[in-house]
């Protein structure tokens, strides 16, 4: 019998060791330093050690932090490719930041060594929860913990250790910016775009395995890993159909005899266990990436996936993976195109954005387009997906999609077969800082059909276009593109501009800004504000004890506030009625993400749902106790097209209306229009006589009439001058917006008795009695903003008090 190599002796001894001689081990390497003892073993040495151990593995590695030290050199010569991971590099879209802050930061080192063998690996071997996940963070309960730790212990006594082992240190090399590396891959003719498959690529091209020491099966066990690792939880997130496992299924039907004989089970047991082994490494790399991000859905979710591969890889070796796996995947249709947006877009759902949204998206979609579109993403594994484009609207997503299909047909890439689009480009350009692109590139995708986007028109016109290239211009066969957003100089101008005027404090360039949005066709709920959007929120927030008001006619239990904007009436809620559920409905994903991050840095039990009042029965449970409208009815009715209708309210309160339970109440505070009458103006601040000439020319919502008295004094009806001095109130930033709305919709008992009217008269409806001073009142700060800027007189120059800007009413359901 041929003698053990002694490394592969110390990788036997170290894999089979008892718990007190591995303690031993340890205790070696804790006192001497993994450092000094990586420096002490040969390469053969230190593969046997690394791959037998997790903890010293996850030590071993983080030596190339240090890449001059001797240590790391010996790290480089057993493992190459594993020096990949040490090159600095921007923080991973899919990483926690590290702990440190540094901006030399390391994070495909960070996420490997640090956490996925330090913390998650050894946390499962060591059946330490504590260890495995952060306190006071989501994560999995202690019973899935469990769960998955006997499955890790069942992988480890298999003899599978070193292989998931060998797999995990080689999963994200292709990711690395090393230049030196890529250019040696590239000089391979390999690409590594679709990083998973390059990995194993590499492996297998470098023959890498055969320095592990382990049996050929395990080792090409271990690289098949590398290359399925990631596509559940792709799958899961619907990046990628059921299809894109067919080569792992090919791969398992192969080594199953020659993994159960290595393994001393039935080929069928061995194909279980090589599964497990996926199951853990998935798992693993999940909890790595953020902490809270597996939790018992997911990680159920993720073995739903395994027991299905499970089935099928189990079948006869002759049957073909991709027709096995196929008669597992849903028919391309509609529905199925629904569904997979949603779960592209399962963070924004999760925020409350509506499933209808996404049904309307894929409603629009013609029959032909569908028949064309559906199909080729049955086919496609998206990369970075739902992070690069999740923060479009559904619609413009899908134009995405579109694009990726139509480029790749294009280029000639056969989509009837699985393939690749990369998507990750799109995030440095439509990530979370890059809000006046995404707004952009959402309104000319408004402009491109389907139908022409499925043709590989990428262009978007002046606002840029859509590249796409092969990820490989070597391949004789290839079956992956790369997808990203091109500026133009007019686009990129455009971008500047709208982050310049943003910030100006005069008039005439939020007047450009306007003009601005209105030529590209830029949506004002997203574009508004947006630099500035801090100090409005604030603004909004200072209005807190006015608002106070209004929770003396809430009845608590369920209360819903449309439009909550900076969240003072959900925190004045919340502190009023500790018990109550308290849900805000926002049509604004900017409100909606700044209340999200503030309910979360501030623990507070409210929460935010995205969608439209009108929609308001598909967004809350029935049953609601109070509706809350603050300062919001004016805007459905300025905004909602037809514009200035009182239609738009009609249905916003009847949505309302809908959702109360018996007694419920609705509780209104808005804009009041004063009595009829007639007002003069002395217009003293430098800036008035030319703010209010553009408040006439400009103001949307009715024509303003006016007589001049002098250069400096006008005259005009109540309700008019009324709208003038609220507008000018809030000052240039504001203006252009405040223009587009009428603040003062109707006089009180006009708006009463057409609320009671709407919701079915008063044998349904009683108005609750409120004070007189509660009926109409003038908002606290508009006299302080206005002092000194103009002066308010009647038609006979007798001084006069400045109109009431507000109301409150409430009506309560019989």
């Amino acid at each position: 019998m041929a003698a053990i190599p002694m490394s592969d002796a110390l990788l036997q001894a170290l894999a089979n060791a008892a718990p007190e001689e591995l303690a031993l081990w340890r205790k070696l390497v804790e006192r001497t330093g993994a450092s000094t003892v990586a420096s002490w073993l040969s390469p053969r040495a230190l593969i046997a050690c690394m791959l037998g151990d997790t903890q010293f593995a996850s030590a071993a590695l983080d030596t190339l932090r240090a890449p001059e030290g001797a240590a790391a050199q010996q790290i480089a010569a057993a493992f190459p490719e594993a020096l990949a991971l040490a090159a600095p590099a921007p923080i991973q879209v899919e990483h926690d930041p590290p702990a440190n802050g540094s901006d030399q930061s390391r994070p495909l080192l960070d996420h490997i060594a640090t956490r996925l063998l330090g913390r998650k690996l050894a946390g499962l071997e060591a059946r330490d929860r504590s260890r495995f996940q952060v306190a006071d963070k989501p994560g999995l309960s202690p019973t899935s913990f469990d769960d998955l730790a006997q499955i890790t212990a069942r992988v480890l006594a298999a003899g599978l250790g070193p292989a998931l082992r060998a797999a995990i240190i080689h999963l994200d090399i292709a990711k690395t910016s090393s230049a030196s590396h890529r250019a040696s891959w590239a000089a391979l003719g390999l690409s590594v775009e679709v990083h998973n498959e390059a990995a194993a690529a590499i492996l297998r091209r470098t023959d890498r395995a055969s320095t592990w020491g382990l049996a050929p099966a395990i080792s090409k066990l271990a690289i098949a890993w590398v290359e399925a690792h990631g596509l559940a939880g792709q799958h899961v997130r619907g990046e990628g159909p059921i299809l894109m496992f067919a080569p792992l299924v090919g791969s398992l039907r192969e080594l199953a005899p020659a993994l159960g004989r290595v393994l001393g089970c039935e080929p069928h047991q061995a194909t279980a266990l090589a599964l497990d082994g996926l199951h853990v490494l998935n798992a693993c790399d999940t909890a790595a990436v953020r902490e809270g991000l597996l939790d018992d859905a997911l990680l159920g979710k993720l073995a739903r996936v395994r027991d299905q591969l499970t089935i099928v890889s189990s079948q006869a070796a002759f049957t073909d993976p991709y027709v096995s796996l196929a008669a597992l995947a849903p028919p391309a249709d509609r529905a199925h195109l629904a569904d997979r947006l949603r779960s592209l877009r399962s963070a924004r759902q999760r925020a409350g954005e509506p499933a209808a949204a996404v049904d309307a998206a894929v409603a629009a979609i013609g029959d032909q387009e569908l028949a064309a579109l559906a199909p080729a993403l049955a086919t496609c594994q998206l990369w970075y997906c739902e992070a690069a484009t999740s923060a479009l609207s559904p619609a413009a997503q899908l134009g995405v999609l579109a694009a990726a299909v139509g480029a790749a047909r294009k280029i000639g890439i056969d989509v009837a077969k699985p393939w690749h689009a990369q998507l990750r480009p799109l995030l440095a350009r439509l990530g979370p800082d890059a809000r006046y692109r995404l707004r952009l590139v959402e309104a000319a995708l408004a402009q491109r059909s389907i139908r022409e986007l499925l043709t590989g028109a990428a262009s978007l016109g002046p606002l840029g276009t859509l590249s796409a290239k092969l990820a490989s211009a070597d391949s004789l066969a290839p079956d992956a593109i790369v997808i990203d957003y091109l500026e133009t100089a007019e686009s990129a101008a455009l971008i500047t501009l709208l982050g310049i005027y943003e910030t100006r404090s005069q008039v005439a360039f939020h007047q450009m800004l306007k003009a601005l949005c209105d030529l590209y066709g830029l949506r004002k709920d997203e574009l508004d504000r947006v630099a500035n959007e801090a100090s409005y929120l604030a603004s909004m927030n200072s209005a807190k004890s006015d608002k106070q008001r209004m929770l003396d006619y809430v009845r608590p239990g369920r209360i819903v506030e449309i439009g909550p904007g900076g969240g003072v009436v959900l925190d004045l809620l919340e502190a009023r009625f500790p018990d109550a559920e308290i849900i805000g409905v926002d049509l604004s994903r900017e409100v909606i993400a700044s209340l999200e991050t503030r309910a979360r840095a501030g623990g507070h039990n409210w929460r935010v749902v995205f969608g439209a009042a009108e929609a308001l029965p598909a967004l809350v449970p029935a049953g609601v106790d109070t509706v809350v409208f603050c300062s919001i009815l004016h805007e459905v009715y300025s905004y909602t097209e037809p514009r200035f209708q009182l239609a738009s309210v009609q249905q916003v309160i009847r949505a309302a209306w809908a959702v109360l339970r018996t007694g419920g109440r609705i509780v209104i505070r808005d804009g009041v229009m004063p009595p009829p009458g007639t007002r003069r103006i002395k217009l003293i601040a430098p800036d008035a006589r030319t703010t209010f000439d553009l408040y006439v020319a400009q103001f949307e919502g009715r024509k303003i009439g006016y007589r001049e008295l002098a250069p400096d004094r006008v005259e005009l009806a109540s309700e008019d001058a009324m709208e003038f001095l609220y507008t000018y109130t809030w000052g240039p930033a504001s203006f252009p917006y405040e223009v587009r709305e009428l603040y003062g919709v109707l006089r009180y008992d006009e708006y009463v008795a057409k609320l009671v009217e709407w919701v079915g008269g008063p044998e349904v409806a009683r108005v609750v009695e409120l004070p007189a001073e509660l009926r109409g009142y003038l908002q606290p700060g508009y006299r302080d903003n206005l002092a000194g800027k103009i002066e308010l007189t009647d038609e006979h120059d007798r001084p006069v008090p400045l109109p009431d800007s507000n109301c409150l009413i409430a009506i309560e359901r019989r």
